[in-house]
């Protein structure tokens, strides 16, 4: 689970220190469009959070995982087709659906690997690694930017949420 949400946590990482970059940058776009294409993706992830909950329940939270961290990886490789920024609000859309697959299927598995007495610990150890990956990810984002460009950070994105991905194929019998 550790190594999950590390690969997943950099796929999403390492797109917010320079998304607002690549917009103005790339589409002479305003920090206006910055900020509607971010609540863009934060709307429709919450919006269909519930629905992906309910899916989860239904059809398991390995699939539903699976198809959410796949979904955010494609996500990650359409910028790299983006010429026009309504693109991006289609992008930022998709993306939302995606990672509101992931989530709840992702916490939905963290209560069960936590369902100990040590669960205030491994949930800990959970959000400490989400953040850790997360400044890594900023880090590594910037000087990916830098010295090859966009569309070599967005190729990391897509194989960050592959690798989760394959790691989710090869530990749904490990863990439920």
């Amino acid at each position: 689970m550790i190594t999950l949400i590390s690969f997943s946590s950099l796929g999403l990482g390492f797109l917010g220190p320079v998304y607002s970059v690549f917009i103005i940058r790339n589409f002479q776009a305003s920090v206006f469009h910055a900020g509607m294409l971010s609540a863009i993706f934060l709307l429709t992830s919450a919006v269909f959070k519930i629905p992906a909950g309910k899916l989860v329940d239904k059809h398991g939270k390995w699939k539903i995982l699976f198809i959410g961290l796949i979904g955010c990886g494609l996500s990650s490789l359409f910028y790299i087709g983006a010429f026009e920024i309504v693109h991006l609000y289609i992008i930022e859309f998709v993306y939302g659906i995606a990672f509101a697959f992931q989530r709840p299927a992702l916490l939905a598995l963290m209560a069960v690997v936590s369902n100990k007495p040590s669960r205030g610990l491994l949930l800990g150890m959970f959000d400490s690694v989400d953040d850790i990956a997360g400044a890594t990810a900023a880090i590594i984002s910037g000087a990916v930017v830098s010295s090859l460009g966009f569309d070599t950070l967005f190729l990391m994105c897509f194989l960050c949420y592959f690798t989760s991905g394959m790691f989710i194929l090869k530990a749904r019998n490990k863990i439920n």
